[in-house]
């Protein structure tokens, strides 16, 4: 039996694809949905509106504050983390305030309105730049002129299964590793089964048909119905 293994494909800041080979489908899908729901992470959980002028409930403008995604550095998230599985993450708490007023004109909030104000654990230097909102232009709320919003808002840890703003990426998905055997490296329409591939998967090398980015195969099969007996999708 092959030995569970994985490799890292791409990693950028937040994005993340990786190839795991050596276990069952069942086990790849519970990885999938243990991120969706047992990672945990930082997220705004209570809202103190002192003023509230938008159009919008001060229910629903707690709601999109609790979505805002929220970067924190890894000594930071150690700390929030380890306080969360001791069952104390209502002392380790972050606080971030808002204050907005359109006076002659209408003004969007954004996310970067949100300014750190303080933490509940400690004293790390420097804390603001350690807990920002992962986006400033995330739009809030549009306030029209003579309109103000003036806010506390409060941080907490969490998991996805207790609500879908502790979700720490925004998706998971996995598919199955094709396996794309050339059968006649030579086909006489050699262009035209380089071309029919959408994702770009087959190319022309040296006047042969080779397999060049196999993991960005689709399984859409055209090239298997265009070009019979040149390509085998498995």
């Amino acid at each position: 039996m092959q030995e569970p293994s994985l490799k890292i494909i791409e990693l950028k800041d937040n994005f993340l694809k990786f190839e795991l080979s050596g276990v069952s489908p069942a086990f790849a899908n519970a990885l999938r949905r243990t991120l969706l729901s047992e990672v945990p992470t930082l997220a705004i959980d209570d809202v103190i509106i002192t003023v509230n002028d938008s159009v919008l409930f001060d229910e629903i403008l707690a709601h999109r504050l609790g979505l805002i995604p929220l970067h924190i550095d890894d000594e930071v998230y150690d700390i929030l983390r380890e306080a969360y599985e001791e069952g104390k993450r209502d002392e380790y708490t972050v606080s971030f305030v808002l204050d907005v007023e359109a006076i002659d004109r209408p003004v969007m909030v954004y996310s970067g309105h949100l300014k750190f104000q303080a933490a509940s654990f400690g004293s790390l230097s420097p804390m603001s730049a350690r807990i920002t909102p992962v986006s400033e232009s995330i739009p809030i709320v549009k306030l029209a002129s003579g309109q103000k919003l003036a806010l506390e808002a409060i941080a907490k840890m969490g998991t996805g299964k207790e609500h879908a703003k502790w979700q720490p990426v925004a998706t998971v998905a996995y598919k199955y590793k094709p396996k794309i055997k050339i059968l006649n490296p030579k086909p006489k329409d050699l262009q035209k089964c380089v071309d029919i591939c959408p994702k770009g998967v087959l190319s022309a090398e040296s006047g042969e048909l080779k397999v060049v980015n196999e993991l960005e195969c689709s399984l859409c099969r055209e090239c298997e119905e265009k070009c019979p007996g040149v390509v085998k999708i498995g």
